[in-house]
């Protein structure tokens, strides 16, 4: 006969086991058709932003918001009711957290935040996503079509296809019990949501902050000549012009790539205003890759050099995210005005607004910006006893 107490731990054991056996075997399918539930009881349309949609069906994230008590009742109620919520049993709780954890691993849950994030311009639309879901949460409402409880009313109003059964673009449904039979059984009635604006509209309010750290960065110059910087593909006679134009836009707009600086040589003819000094300092930044938490030298430097601060880069203060410049005045500051313009815009006069006041507002920023750089060369050419 087994020892209670070994019997207890060995019953303990079981329970973790089977928690962590169901969690690392739940997939991504189900925790996003679990987000999608969440959001048609509470009426709200389910093609929501990036990251909402990234994070919400992120099985580490919301059971981690979960345990902390910072979970949305609405999606923990619709995991539960796919089985997909956390036990009340300590042990098998347990056992969950670390099944999800393996599971992480396994498919790449965690890395895909970081891949969603892993240039510039990824992070500008993640940023602009959550200003607008924030400020304009009208852009991904739906709205409960009334007076449409059955098929043959959605039939008419155009929102099921007759032949198929299934509902159109923009509308979703979702059965709700109004009652009971005498005897007992439940009385469902069928509910339709149309939402207001198509996703694809939604997503071109992305434009304004997709111009503004587009162009910061350079990849806007399909002809290459960036100011003291080369090509992606180098002109043998002109390494600041462009060989070739439909690789050079390849290269820009999917890979990303921009680029090196011109030699001192080359670069000083177009950059007068930069002394020498100026230009290997830079240089050395560009490539110091080593912890740097000091900000009174005037740099800072995370881990491997993923993300730096200078402020005495060749363009002035500056941010560089994974290798490529932001500076402040003719970067950063466009790109912040372009998502706070998309918002207002759009928390006011909905796609239209967002994107009329969006851009607005990136072309100011961008003048303006521009206006402080080029005051600033003028104070320093100057400094460097140089007349531009």
């Amino acid at each position: 006969m087994i020892n209670p107490r070994i019997q207890n731990i060995l019953d303990t054991l079981d329970r973790v086991k089977t928690g962590a056996t169901s969690a690392f075997g739940e997939g991504k399918e189900d925790h996003r058709a679990a987000l999608k539930r969440g959001l048609e009881d509470q009426g709200m349309e389910t093609d929501s932003t990036m990251w909402s949609q990234m994070t919400g069906s992120n099985a580490t994230i919301t059971r981690a918001r979960e345990l902390m008590g910072m979970a949305d009742p609405a999606q923990v109620q619709a995991r539960q009711s796919m089985g997909l919520g956390l036990s009340d049993d300590k042990a098998t709780r347990i056992g969950q957290v670390l099944g999800t954890l393996g599971s992480d691993v396994v498919q790449d849950r965690g890395r895909s935040i970081w891949w969603l994030l892993n240039a510039p311009q990824a992070t500008a639309n993640v940023l602009n996503d959550i200003a607008l879901k924030k400020h304009a949460p009208d852009l991904y409402a739906a709205d409960l079509q009334k007076g449409v409880n059955s098929f043959k009313s959605a039939v008419s109003a155009g929102l099921v296809d007759e032949k198929t059964g299934l509902t159109k673009k923009g509308v979703s449904s979702r059965k709700q019990m109004t009652g009971k039979t005498p005897g007992g059984e439940p009385i469902f009635t069928t509910e339709y949501s149309k939402r207001r604006y198509e996703p694809g509209m939604v997503e071109s309010l992305a434009i304004p902050a997709g111009l503004a750290v587009n162009s910061s960065i350079g990849l806007l110059n399909p002809f290459g000549r960036q100011e003291g910087y080369k090509a992606v593909f180098e002109d043998e006679d002109d390494a600041s012009k462009t060989s070739n134009a439909v690789g050079e836009v390849a290269a820009k707009y999917i890979l990303g790539k921009t680029g090196n600086l011109l030699p001192w040589d080359e670069f000083k003819k177009v950059r007068p205003d930069v002394s020498k000094g100026e230009y290997m300092a830079y240089k050395a930044f560009k490539f110091d890759n080593d912890l740097d938490a000091n900000p009174m030298d005037g740099d800072l430097v995370a881990p491997a050099g993923i993300l730096k601060y200078t402020d005495e880069g060749i363009h002035g203060p500056e941010v560089q995210f994974l290798g490529r410049s932001l500076p402040i005045a003719t970067g950063i500051m466009p790109t912040a005005a372009a998502i706070a313009g998309t918002a207002y815009g759009a928390r006011r006069g909905g796609v239209r607004g967002g994107l009329t006041t969006g851009l607005l507002s990136t072309g100011a920023a961008m003048l303006t910006g521009s206006i402080i750089e080029n005051e600033r060369r003028k104070r320093n050419a100057a400094e460097n006893g140089i007349q531009l």
